[in-house]
């Protein structure tokens, strides 16, 4: 067993946040930051196991500070990957940011605790007999441990057995609060509310209380450790108490260490059969045994009857058929994988070759940059090539990993089998892995030359440079920019596939690869894909004929998009790579560029508007009539005159008025939205959505506004009302927000559960009295969830398929289904509802 937690050295939770600030360190090398921070992150995790939470978490916060530092030391952006490189892996930092959220959280309610304590001088005890200390992060607990707790009397401690059902019944603790979560009713892919419907009634009363124990313990027959085995019934139980119960946030979470069958071993008096036995495991090789058919003991003539001249007995060899058709059915998987193995090793050595082939012509280009003056148009061109080439090595990449990952899988599933492999085959493959590998070394060869090469480019850039502030007079060659075309460089049209895996799925379950912090992304994209409206508008061609080619964006998200949208309802892929749709919002939006993450609702804003820029083209000045309202002529003002579906799907007008309080003149503006932020209560952990909306629409006092009724500053009210409802209405969740209680600006994330209805949300309460929209019923079809922090989280999306009507969870690759009983919870960041459906 853990330690016990070490005693507080502090009073309270600001004096010990005063000591996490770091010196100015801005002077300082990267390369000595990076040093500190990795040596403050082993040291705080030294103090966590030691369970010094003061100190952990004072040292945990200097190595956040200091990591800030090094991303803005202007050294970072020339060396991002080294120095992330030296920094460690990206679970590193969460596991680090998980630790730290824990560890306020604690530190807060001991230092609350001992607050009270002092304040009512009345020192509390805890009887040692009462509860053993558990460790507060998912460990292993010992039978002994086990055995004392409920000796104690188990209060607040709850069983759960994942052994088979009748295993259970035969035996099980002498314990009432044990509850048997049966192996066959533990499937991947399911969520507590999933869990709920699989236990009978008497069963949920006990499931229901998990939430309020100290301790829950997890079992199965044999499992030793705290780490479960993969994909095993208890690995399974502890993922989906882990990441999927997002309503319940558990104290403690063990597993005990050998299973029921150590402590069966140990107290067999303490269960309610002492002589049950473990089920025998059958071991890999000896899978053999079950094709041999053995005769009973009464089919065997003995040595004694020999002697009577009986002969020998009749022996049926009927099986002997069946046992052949196994094995060549075997050998004949074999031969299929060795084969599948062997095309895969072709095509690895492929992309192999096709990757250094772009990167010897990247080189030829940059050796050609650096030997002569190219005019302005010729540099554009070249740098265009540049990005081209840049992509195609990344696409390679992928196809590699996506190769390199079938052939482990298929390597996986013939070390399975119980045959010798075929040598001339192996032999193949081996040479052509050969064969990769040498290409690999070669090519890290030329990286090294390639970097040599840059070091000294870099020098001598800088010594001209030098050179060019000593001699003013200088002549540099004319440039001709008359010719000159857009600095957007998009990627080649068509140059990339989807890098699609195949597989046969129901429409609109087809995932979207993570391209390396994409997951922002991905998640919105789903959403979009999801909403009905939209998805028939481009599947069906509509956008066609609306493409603005003239625009900033010329066309190419809706293009991009639209290439997407049709994978994904194809039913023929498991899941695609949206990499040329990333890398033309990124030529666009530089933010996007890179492989950081980034917001989800900064990014469907955005989207959105390029989509409209794509297709703003339907002309409504024909149908301009003369007298408009002030609303009407702040939206043909806001459109210039030129909507598009995306505008007509997304896009509702707010009414700001603007009341005096002594003679009641009121003046009113409008302005157009695509979606709605809603603040969040800052001290209700629980809450609805109308609750937000109450918040964004109730009037607020404002001071000195120039009334125009009384031609003076007055006092006066602030009314916020919608006076044009979109089709499709997305609400986001406002859940991030800069802490300036510390003694450093950070952004932190507000955990609220908001209760928000999957249909019939009704919006008539906010609508204006002048607006012509009459009241509306919306229904929810879609979410764009965020785990984590604002530094360091994942994304995720809860969308209704319309062609199905039900709810799939798309996480990035995988997707799978859902309970509609899970689509609440306390990750929910964007809302899509919309009034163009049925639920």
């Amino acid at each position: 067993m853990s330690q016990k937690l070490q005693e507080l050295k502090y009073e309270s939770y600001d004096e010990c946040s005063r000591l996490y600030a770091v010196p100015n360190l801005k002077k300082q090398k990267i390369t000595t930051l990076c040093k500190s921070a990795i040596k403050l992150y082993d040291e705080a995790e030294k103090q966590y196991e030691m369970r010094d939470e003061e100190q952990s978490f004072i040292l945990y916060m200097k190595y956040f500070n200091v990591v800030n530092v090094i991303r803005e030391n202007p050294e970072f952006s020339g060396h991002k990957n080294y120095v992330m490189a030296l920094l460690g892996s990206h679970n590193k930092q969460n596991k680090a940011m998980e630790r730290t959220e824990e560890l306020s959280k604690s530190l807060r309610k001991r230092y609350e605790l001992l607050k009270r304590s002092k304040e009512s001088e009345i020192e509390e005890h805890v009887p040692d007999d009462e509860m053993p200390e558990v460790p507060e992060k998912v460990t292993s607990l010992t039978s002994y441990e086990l055995f004392e707790m409920i000796k104690a009397g188990g209060k607040g401690l709850l069983v759960l057995d994942c052994r088979p059902k009748r295993d259970f019944i035969a035996s099980k603790l002498l314990f009432e609060q044990c509850l048997n979560i049966p192996e066959d009713a533990i499937l991947p892919g399911m969520t507590a509310g999933k869990m709920y419907h699989a236990l009978s009634p008497a069963e949920r009363i006990l499931w229901d209380s998990r939430g309020e124990m100290e301790c829950i313990v997890l079992i199965d027959w044999s499992t030793r450790g705290k780490n479960p085995i993969r994909n095993t019934p208890l690995w399974y139980l502890k993922d989906i108490l882990e990441n999927w119960d997002p309503d319940v946030n558990y104290k403690v979470l063990v597993i005990l260490d050998g299973g029921y069958e150590d402590y069966l071993l140990r107290y067999p008096m303490q269960t309610t059969n002492p002589r049950a036995q473990p089920p025998v495991t059958i071991k890999e090789d000896e899978g053999l045994l079950e094709e041999i058919e053995y005769p009973t003991i009464g089919d065997i003539v003995m040595k004694k009857d020999t002697f009577g001249g009986e002969g020998r007995p009749n022996v049926d060899r009927g099986s002997k058929a069946a046992a052949v058709v196994t094995y060549e059915q075997k050998e004949k998987m074999m031969q299929d994988i060795l084969q599948q193995q062997e095309k895969i090793a072709e095509k690895v050595l492929t992309v192999e070759k096709e990757r250094l082939n772009a990167e010897k012509v990247w080189d030829e280009l940059n050796e050609i940059k650096k030997q002569k003056v190219v005019a302005d148009e010729e540099n554009i061109a070249q740098q265009t090539r540049e990005q081209e080439l840049i992509y195609s090595i990344m696409q390679f990449e992928n196809q590699q990993r996506d190769y390199m990952a079938e052939n482990e899988r298929l390597k996986r599933q013939l070390g399975e089998m119980e045959a010798a492999l075929e040598e001339a085959t192996v032999a193949r493959i081996q040479n052509k892995d050969r064969e990769r590998k040498r290409l690999q070394e070669e090519r890290e060869q030329m990286e090294a030359e390639r970097e040599k090469k840059l070091k000294v480019a870099r020098e001598q850039k800088k010594l001209l440079r030098e050179d060019k502030e000593n001699h003013q007079h200088v002549v540099v060659p004319p440039i001709n920019r008359s010719a000159k075309p857009q600095s957007i460089i998009f990627p080649q049209r068509g140059m990339y596939d989807l890098a699609a895996v195949p597989g046969s799925v129901d429409p609109g379950l087809t995932g979207l690869k993570n391209l390396g912090n994409s997951c922002y992304m991905n998640s919105i994209v789903q959403c979009l894909s999801n909403s009905p409206s939209l998805t028939e508008y481009i599947i069906q061609g509509g956008y066609k004929k609306h493409i603005n080619s003239t625009g900033k964006t010329q066309g190419r998200i809706i293009e991009e998009l639209a290439i997407v949208v049709d994978a994904l309802w194809a039913r023929r892929y498991r899941y695609i790579s949206p990499l040329s749709l990333k890398f033309t919002i990124g030529a666009i939006h530089g933010v996007f560029r890179e492989f950081e993450q980034q917001d989800a609702h900064e990014f469907l804003t955005i989207f959105i508007d390029m989509l409209h820029v794509d297709l703003q083209t339907i002309d409504t000045r024909a149908h301009i009539r003369e007298n408009l309202s002030m609303s009407e002529k702040a939206w043909s003002d806001f459109t210039q005159s030129r909507e598009s579906a995306i505008l007509r799907l997304f896009y509702g007008q707010i009414k700001s008025t603007v009341k005096c309080k002594v003679c009641g003149a009121e003046s009113a503006t409008y302005e157009s939205f695509s979606n709605l932020s809603l603040e969040l209560p800052a001290t209700n952990t629980r809450c609805s959505i109308e609750d937000c909306f109450d918040m964004y629409f109730n009037g607020e006092n404002i001071s000195g506004w120039n009334c125009p009724g009384c031609r003076q500053s007055r006092n006066a009210v602030k009314k916020l009302d919608i006076s044009k409802l979109p089709p499709i209405l997305v609400i986001h969740l406002k859940r991030f927000y800069a802490d300036d209680s510390m003694s450093t600006s950070q952004y932190r994330k507000k955990q609220n559960y908001v209760r928000f209805p999957l249909k019939d949300l009704d919006l008539s309460p906010y609508i204006a009295r002048s607006g012509k929209n009459s009241p509306k019923t919306y229904h929810l079809y879609a979410v764009s969830n965020h785990y984590g922090t604002m530094d360091s989280g994942h994304y995720t999306a809860f969308c209704r398929n319309s062609h199905l009507g039900r709810w799939y969870k798309f996480d990035d690759q995988q997707v799978s289904s859902m309970d509609a009983g899970d689509v609440q919870s306390s990750a929910a960041y964007i809302l899509f509802y919309t009034f163009l459906m049925d639920v």
